[in-house]
């Protein structure tokens, strides 16, 4: 399908929809603060505050737009819905491709959001995702697709899975998009009455249906798509005992190499190959100071870049706090603490219910890993 931007898209030409944004729910509770404290539009708390707040109302009259555009669409078979035009009360769902509590489309496991998507649509034989930024700046969103892209591949694996990207004029980086994205550029918000009537609008209240579902049989629910489940971690766990099975190499790093575990290695970014025993690891780095849960160290192979990998180690403090430990060619020491609540810290409490004596590494092992790294390869 050839997506082609229309005359009223690249405008923004909302206002037989402009009534439709204020049934939306917006994070405004800072910047209406602001606001009423008179805040210099010149502070930094308020521009950061009022460009996230325009982002949000972007993204809504973006959506709102595509809904009228994939109406009249004869190539979109169908379009998920969200926000508020929800039939369904969102319920606390452990996992899949729902809506969650804010409205959005999701893909859960274990209560945790794996990837979140600005829409969704489908043709004959693809599926669209689509992600919108008013930042000129694009190389975070353009790092993000691979993750939305190989989830969907995964869960999707018999349909074509292609990115709309809607930016704003202005945005650099452009170019850079993977081949599978077609990009949008529009014109700014600048709707300033727009925006200020929507700071102090009333706020609608999540999960309730405030708009009534657009006239046309492609405007579908979430809950209503079939897909493939992605068990997120009995598959980490799977990766792991398959790279342990070859009978002369401790891990099999051509495992890594296969077509699929391309995807995996950006949906998870690092795959687990086991342990080192602290002391084991001090050799590696003599400086390891930290006093480690069940005296383990936790060994990954880490995509650092889109064509690297890497050894990454993560070590759980007897505190409970996890610490990210690259050892770089150059010497240097790369150490940073992982959020507490992110997917990083479950995976690692995961694996160490799962962990026995026979996913232990040695430094031999860790040495005959660094040196063959080259074996592992990626296309992009």
């Amino acid at each position: 399908m050839n997506l082609k931007i229309t005359k009223k898209i690249k405008n923004l030409e909302i206002d037989e929809l402009k009534e439709n944004l204020f049934h939306y729910v917006y994070d405004n509770k800072t910047l209406k603060t602001l606001v009423k404290n008179n805040v210099s539009k010149d502070n930094i708390s308020y521009i950061t505050a009022y460009s996230s707040f325009v982002g949000e109302i972007y993204e809504n009259t973006i959506y709102e737009l595509l809904l009228d555009y994939a109406k009249n669409s004869p190539e979109i078979e169908s379009f998920v819905l969200k926000g508020p035009y929800q039939k369904m009360e969102n319920k606390f769902i452990k996992s899949g491709l729902l809506i969650d509590r804010s409205s959005q489309i999701v893909y859960k496991s274990a209560y945790k959001d794996i990837s979140e998507f600005d829409a969704l649509f489908f043709t004959e034989d693809s599926l669209f995702f689509v992600e919108m930024s008013t930042s000129k700046k694009t190389a975070s969103l353009n790092k993000r697709l691979a993750k939305k892209y190989a989830l969907l591949k995964l869960i999707f694996p018999y349909l074509e899975i292609k990115a709309l990207i809607v930016l704003t004029k202005g945005s650099v980086g452009v170019r850079n998009f993977p081949s599978y994205a077609t990009v949008w550029i529009t014109e700014d918000l600048e709707n300033e009455e727009l925006i200020n009537s929507i700071i102090f609008a009333k706020k609608m209240k999540n999960n309730m249906q405030t708009l009534s579902t657009p006239t046309s049989s492609k405007f579908i629910e979430a809950y209503s798509i079939k897909y493939k489940k992605f068990p997120y971690f009995p598959t980490l766990e799977w990766i792991l005992n398959t790279s342990r099975k070859h009978p002369k190499f401790a891990v099999d790093l051509r495992f890594f190499s296969l077509n699929k575990m391309e995807l995996y290695f950006d949906v998870y970014t690092k795959l687990y190959i086991g342990f080192l025993s602290s002391d084991d690891f001090k050799e590696l780095f003599s400086d390891f100071s930290y006093l480690t849960k069940e005296e383990k160290v936790i060994v990954t192979l880490e995509k650092v870049t889109q064509t690297q990998i890497d050894i990454v180690y993560y070590a759980k403090e007897t505190n409970e706090k996890l610490q990210r430990i690259r050892l770089c060619e150059d010497g240097e020491i790369s150490i940073k603490e992982k959020e507490p609540d992110g997917f990083t810290n479950a995976e690692v409490r995961f694996f160490y219910k799962v962990f026995e004596d026979k996913h232990r590494l040695s430094v031999e092992n860790i040495r005959h890993i660094l040196k063959n790294l080259n074996i592992v390869e990626f296309k992009k």
